[in-house]
């Protein structure tokens, strides 16, 4: 299991330096990043569940370390999940992001965008290691810079694992390891560009359970992610900060 993650990470950085070396005359931008988010789970029945993220982002101009001198994003996203087997896990979700304008040099304009999903989630356990395979599919509703809504489709795909490092089960008072790599697939559109591998988001962080259903994941994130229009691109270095309340509503059967 932990040759098969490493093997698959490799490929995913051969990958990203590959789209760096191939565009070495680009000019890279830097900007720093807060990410925070609050996930709230229940059980509807044993297969079940539901669950709401709400995510606020800050961030610096470009090449400064000011990570909270501008609003970046704010997303209300809900999502049902159904467990076929308790290793696999398919969602959904619907979901509103807010992008705001920043004015400083990183020319980031007002706009809405509305996007639905599709989710497959495969893991797989041994001891305190935990691998997971996320397949995604999104549609994104878009406004450009006209005000006309576009339709853009995007495929992700996550490769993740924790280890736990104190206990041996997720309950309270445990410690556990994370790390994940995330490729996008652009599939192309006036407002998004055609870039097809347009952006790569690497994380390692540390996850910690207050009680059996709430935790805290902190970590660092690095969202390699290439401009539309443009040969330039971003690479942003983000701290994240994820609230976790689990069994906010439990199943009678």
């Amino acid at each position: 299991m932990t040759k098969s993650f490493f093997t698959t990470l490799f490929f995913s950085l051969f990958l990203l330096c590959f789209d760096v070396t191939f565009g070495q005359n680009s000019k890279v931008n830097n900007t720093t990043q807060l990410w925070s988010e609050i996930d709230l789970f229940g059980r509807i029945n044993k297969k079940w569940k539901w669950q709401c993220d709400v995510q606020y982002s800050r961030q610096s101009p470009y090449e400064e370390l000011a990570f909270l001198k501008y609003d970046e994003q704010f997303t209300i996203r809900p999502w049902i999940h159904f467990y076929p087997i308790p290793t696999v896990k398919l969602s959904a979700f619907i979901g509103v992001w807010y992008n705001f304008p920043i004015e400083d040099n990183v020319g980031q304009r007002a706009y809405p965008e509305y996007r639905t999903a599709v989710q497959a989630q495969v893991y797989k356990s041994r001891g305190g290691n935990t691998l997971s395979n996320r397949f995604r599919t999104e549609i994104r509703e878009i406004k450009d810079r006209s005000g006309e809504i576009e339709t853009v489709f995007r495929g992700r795909y996550m490769l993740k694992y924790q280890r736990l490092l104190n206990h041996t089960s997720y309950d309270k008072n445990s410690y556990y390891g994370i790390v994940s790599d995330e490729q996008f697939v652009n599939g192309g559109s006036k407002v998004t560009g055609y870039k097809i591998f347009d952006q790569n988001r690497f994380f390692v962080g540390l996850g910690y359970n207050f009680t059996n259903d709430v935790a805290i994941e902190m970590g660092y994130i690095n969202q390699f992610a290439y401009h539309a229009h443009d040969t330039n691109f971003d690479s942003n270095n983000i701290v994240s900060l994820s609230l976790i309340f689990d069994n906010v509503t439990k199943s009678k059967h």
